[in-house]
């Protein structure tokens, strides 16, 4: 039990709060507030001081917490060694990914893997580009796939892998009188468009960029945090948009949506795969990063 309170300080030391704490061990508030208490009963010393729901470490705290850290660390490659050894692929696998490589790559794969090992739990959250690298970085997730550009940080490792295209889209009824536009000339269109977060909405603010059209000249009616809202809106006559290419097959080949054509060539964009340099990756973990990437055809990253 005093391995489990020990993780526990350690935790919330790390992430400066019960309550993320909570998240990131998948407990309840009330049970990790409980076994802090315990372990300062335990040592009959306060390990937190509260001021109006902010915590901080005490000087016992601090003195625990690099024990607290060496003595996790020697139990998770306890376990992963003995995974080795007996060849055991078990356990949770939390990931996350943004939209578009979560609808329409990863399922797949995690399919696969899970039929390969059925002792893994996997569990896959989808939310934008930055809420994923922001898990990642706090420790949430044990490793993130996203696409389009984001924030660079100390504390993660990104490795390429793959990449996908995006693509103009209209109702299908639209007629196009030239074979390919001008971006300039799509810039007075209606556009219904993803969050200012989302990964797909920064690529082609970036493309808009490099082909000098200002992003802020949009004339954006609606902003939807969804590719199959957006395809909806769409097709409803609200405006145009711009969307992964692997998103829209189906609507293509039934002309419920059409392509746009633009003069300034494709809109390519990498999918990366981030991980914490400093979180412990359980053997099920790098089993699952070597599989997936071998799927993707990419290299197992580097440290």
């Amino acid at each position: 039990m005093l391995d489990v309170q020990l993780k526990i300080f350690k935790t919330i030391v790390e992430q400066n709060s019960f309550s993320k704490a909570a998240e990131v061990l998948h407990m309840t508030q009330s049970a990790v507030s409980q076994q802090i208490q315990h372990l300062e009963d335990f040592y009959d010393v306060k390990l937190f001081d509260r001021f109006y729901r902010r915590i901080h470490a005490t000087p016992a705290g601090e003195a625990l917490y690099p024990y607290a850290v060496h003595i996790d660390r020697l139990y998770q490659e306890a376990e992963r060694m003995l995974q080795e050894f007996a060849g055991d692929i078990s356990g949770r696998l939390h990931l996350g990914a943004s939209l578009t490589i979560g609808e329409y790559v990863l399922p797949e794969i995690l399919v696969a893997f899970q039929q390969q090992y059925p002792r893994v739990d996997i569990a896959m959250e989808v939310c934008n580009t930055e809420e994923v690298v922001e898990k990642v970085r706090d420790g949430i997730l044990n490793v993130g796939f996203v696409e389009g550009p984001f924030l660079p940080s100390d504390h993660l490792i990104c490795q390429p892998c793959g990449g996908d295209s995006l693509v103009v889209i209209a109702a299908g009824a639209m007629a196009q009188p030239e074979p390919a536009t001008k971006l300039v000339k799509l810039m007075q269109e209606k556009w219904v468009m993803r969050e200012p977060t989302s990964g797909t909405r920064r690529v082609f603010e970036e493309f808009l960029r490099a082909h000098d059209c200002e992003p802020s000249a949009l004339h954006i009616v609606m902003e939807l945090g969804s590719t199959q809202a957006i395809k909806e809106a769409v097709k409803a006559g609200l405006g145009i948009s711009v969307v992964s290419r692997r998103a829209v097959s189906l609507e293509f080949n039934h002309c419920a949506l059409q392509a746009v054509q633009l003069t300034e060539g494709e809109i390519t964009r990498p999918f990366s795969l981030v991980y914490h340099k400093d979180k412990f990756r359980t053997y099920t973990v790098e089993t699952f990063l070597a599989f997936a990437l071998s799927k993707l055809n990419v290299q197992q990253p580097n440290e």
